[in-house]
This record gives C-alpha cells, sequence and structure tokens, in this order.
C-alpha cells in the first residue's frame, strides 16, 4: 500500500528541513499540510483543477468501472457526509437515511470507497467480539486534500485526528476508538494488559481537570492497568500526573515526525 505522503515527506518535497528549534516553522509548514494533504502532484505543482478531477476519475470511471454502482451521484454525496463528519462515530443505518438508499447498498457503497482508497472505516476498541462487529464505525479520509476540496479548509481538529489515524496505519498499529455514554477516546492502541489512549485536541495549555479530557480520564478508571495516555496538541509539550498515570503531550508536528518514539512504550 502506496500511502499519500506522510508529515516528514510532504516537508521534504517543500525544500529543507527547519532545525528542531525552529518550532514557527514547523507550525507553518503543519497548516500546509492539514489543508493542501499529500498527493505528490498537488504538493509539487498546486493546481485548484488537480484534485477535484481526481475525485472525479476516480468515482466516476475508475468505481463505475469495478462496481456495480447503480447511483453514482450517490458516492459524491457520500464522500461529502464523510469529509463533514471525519472522526465522528456513524452507522449504516445514518447513511442510508441521509442519502435515501438501502442499508445493503449504503455498506456497499462504503466499500467501494474503501476499495479506491479514498476513505477508511475503524470500529471500537472492545474485548467483545460482537461489540467490536457491530458497534458504530469512525470514518477517515486517506488524504486531507479531499477533505478541503469537499468542506472548505476548517475543521483543524478533525483533521489532526484523521492525520493521527493516518500515521497509525502508516505504522500497521491496530486501532481503535474507545467510548462510554458520551465520553470517548480517539484511539487505543495495545491490548487489555497495557494499552495506550490517545487523545487528539488541539490545545494550547494543558490542564489535567479539563473537561475535554473526561474520555481519558473514564478510561483510565476502566482499565486500571494503564500507565501512560497520550494527548497530541496543538503547542503543548509537557507530561503531567493523570488520575494515577502519566499524561504525556505532544504538539501534533512533532508527533507526525517522530511517531515511534511516543507511540513505544517509555
Amino acid at each position: 500500500t502506496i500511502f499519500p505522503l506522510s508529515f516528514p515527506e510532504f516537508i521534504d518535497f517543500r525544500g529543507e528541513r527547519p532545525k528542531m528549534a525552529e518550532d514557527y516553522r514547523y507550525e507553518r509548514l503543519l497548516q500546509e499540510y492539514l489543508v493542501t494533504g499529500g498527493y505528490p502532484e498537488e504538493v509539487l505543482s498546486p493546481n485548484p483543477a488537480y484534485l477535484p478531477n481526481l475525485l472525479e476519475d476516480i468515482l466516476a470511471r475508475d468505481l463505475m468501472r469495478l462496481f456495480p454502482v447503480k447511483k453514482p451521484t450517490v458516492l459524491k454525496d457520500l464522500v461529502r457526509l464523510v469529509a463533514a463528519s471525519v472522526g465522528g462515530r456513524t452507522s449504516f443505518n445514518r447513511l442510508s437515511s441521509l442519502l435515501g438508499i438501502s442499508l445493503d447498498t449504503a455498506k456497499e457503497y462504503v466499500g467501494y470507497l474503501e476499495a479506491a482508497y479514498l476513505t477508511a472505516s475503524m470500529g471500537k476498541w472492545t474485548t467483545s467480539h460482537s461489540e467490536r462487529v457491530y458497534s458504530q464505525k469512525k470514518l477517515y479520509l486517506w488524504d486531507m486534500g479531499i477533505k478541503t476540496i469537499c468542506t472548505g479548509s476548517g475543521d483543524e481538529g478533525a483533521r489532526a485526528e484523521n492525520l493521527v489515524y493516518l500515521e497509525l496505519r502508516r505504522r500497521g498499529i491496530e486501532t481503535g476508538y474507545f467510548a462510554e455514554s458520551e465520553r470517548e477516546v480517539d484511539f487505543v492502541v495495545g491490548q487489555v494488559a497495557a494499552p495506550l489512549p490517545i487523545e487528539v485536541k488541539m490545545l494550547e495549555a494543558l490542564d489535567p481537570k479539563d473537561k475535554r479530557l473526561a474520555g481519558l480520564a473514564l478510561f483510565a478508571r476502566r482499565f486500571p492497568a494503564v500507565r501512560r495516555a497520550l494527548v497530541v496538541t496543538r503547542s503543548v509539550q509537557a507530561t503531567v500526573p493523570f488520575h494515577g498515570l502519566e499524561l504525556q503531550a505532544v504538539p501534533l508536528w512533532r508527533f507526525l515526525l517522530d511517531a515511534g518514539r511516543f507511540l513505544n512504550p517509555i
């Protein structure tokens, strides 16, 4: 599988890498990457027509040739729905209702988009096989440039979560989300004996009492074996005590440059 450009590759395509102390340059490059995405041609020779034409070719030619698509316009609407709700929990029932298609067709069309490497889905992290199969999925895009042409340049938090998901996929790391009631942790990697919960919040300051970290707090109570949690932020780099474990915060650009360092056990 050939992935879109990673953040380090994106930087190399842009020219010489900044020094690690030049945070502001990495932050500026990250903002470009969040919007432009990682299709090499678009990065090297930006063209406002390239990605829309590419998406149209995939939907109108590639998928129509490979699969029995009866409602081609629905595919484009489905891509837009995924782009607008990146990282959100959804169900095939909801998609079928919104698109006016049957449940089976919704499942098939999501499968077509995944086969074309436009979208990807992630299930729930749980010890229950049936819950993992029947729980709601979280949907992501393979490239942020596609999100930009579908929904504009906003949704920084959703884009950040999507990039963390892609980095985990790029490294072959199995992951899922944790959810209980209204509280959630974006990603959990590892087994129950030693899980690592990962939350993506574009924070500029770290407060262990922040309600936006309630999902991590609940996870720590439910799984006492957890020793460390990771929160990917906009600019915070710190390590603080948190509900009996160690909470490590790292800026998104640093995480994307050297994810292995933060994912491996300390």
